[in-house]
């Protein structure tokens, strides 16, 4: 659904970069031109989001990341993401909250599939330390 909304916002982009166009070559605006630039910068980098993930999710061009992490709930900071997974310096954020005990101070067995190109998460799972699965996104 997300790749949808991008590119939904995407084409809006390109549409306000048609009509500012067209306004422009009619009056010569200056503020019309700029209006059409600045259509076309968000049209390029919203469209250029939705191709890189688009095309991974494609083609599976996905990226695994294993081992220790801890989760963090980042709903208030990040907006869209619920959740983050730490693996060290590395984090990765995730739609669906797990529904065990985590925190910064609970460290889990880690598996974590995010697209290559976009690093946006896919899927997850948490295991205990002795390998018992405790949350599963798939």
């Amino acid at each position: 659904m997300e790749i949808v909304f991008y590119w939904f916002i995407g084409l809006l982009c390109l549409a306000s970069l048609v009509i500012y166009w067209i306004d422009w070559r009619k009056t010569r605006n200056r503020v019309k031109l700029g209006q059409a630039v600045l259509a076309f910068f968000c049209s390029f980098l919203v469209l250029g989001m939705a191709g890189m993930e688009t095309y991974d999710r494609m083609t599976t061009n996905y990226i695994v990341e294993t081992g220790e992490c801890y989760v963090v709930d980042d709903r208030s900071s990040k907006g869209s993401s619920n959740v983050t997974l730490w693996f060290g310096e590395r984090s990765y954020g995730f739609k669906e909250i797990p529904d065990v005990a985590y925190g910064p101070g609970q460290l889990f067995s880690c598996r974590a599939t995010m697209t290559k190109q976009f690093q946006s998460g896919i899927d997850y799972e948490l295991r205990s330390m002795e390998g018992e699965l405790l949350f599963s996104t798939e």
